[in-house]
């Protein structure tokens, strides 16, 4: 018998973050659309307006940040009373909590072209947030899980792929994208 098939819920979500995160497959993770990229391509705005890619890391850095709070928060054993427990709700926020965080700017201000050490800086929390995450993610059972962190989980995955998709297409309206790559 293959030994996928024997892959446990949390084993698909650790496998998914590590492919959204330093693990290249068939599509881009965050650590390769961002190789390379300094402060005045990072703070550069698309015509037309839009989020750069400073303002895209800060709002994957504070989501992604809150999801291992949440995580590390998460110590109960729920039991799954029905299909719903066991996938989660994955639509829209369910209470009112998320209305605050919603709410928040978490994009930040866009960058400072000059700023070259300020975008290190968010470089560094990125992949310290990224590292927190896999050990958050490596000591979660799915024993442990209940409906809200299923659904967390599996909506800031898509978030994640979601904003990686923008970082490569601004990249490549500015030119800053390798040619290598294309």
């Amino acid at each position: 018998m293959n030994e996928q098939m024997n892959m446990e819920l949390m084993d698909i979500f650790r496998m998914e973050f590590d492919f959204s995160w330093n693990t290249e497959t068939w599509f881009l993770p965050l650590e390769s659309a961002l190789n390379g990229l300094n402060s005045t391509d990072a703070s550069w705005q698309p015509p037309g307006g839009g989020n750069t890619i400073w303002q895209t890391l800060n709002h994957l850095n504070y989501y992604n940040a809150l999801l291992v709070r949440q995580i590390n928060g998460t110590t109960s054993k729920k039991e799954a009373s029905d299909n719903k427990a066991t996938f989660g709700d994955i639509g829209e926020p369910p209470n009112s909590k998320w209305e605050a965080i919603l709410s928040e700017n978490t994009f930040r201000d866009r960058g400072d072209p000059a700023d070259s050490e300020k975008w290190r800086a968010v470089l560094s929390e990125t992949q310290l947030i990224c590292e927190d995450l896999r050990k958050s993610l490596a000591q979660v059972n799915d024993g442990q899980l209940d409906e809200e962190l299923v659904g967390g989980l599996a909506r800031q995955i898509l978030h994640n792929v979601y904003h990686i998709g923008q970082i490569v297409l601004i990249r490549k309206q500015q030119g800053s994208w390798p040619k290598e790559r294309e």
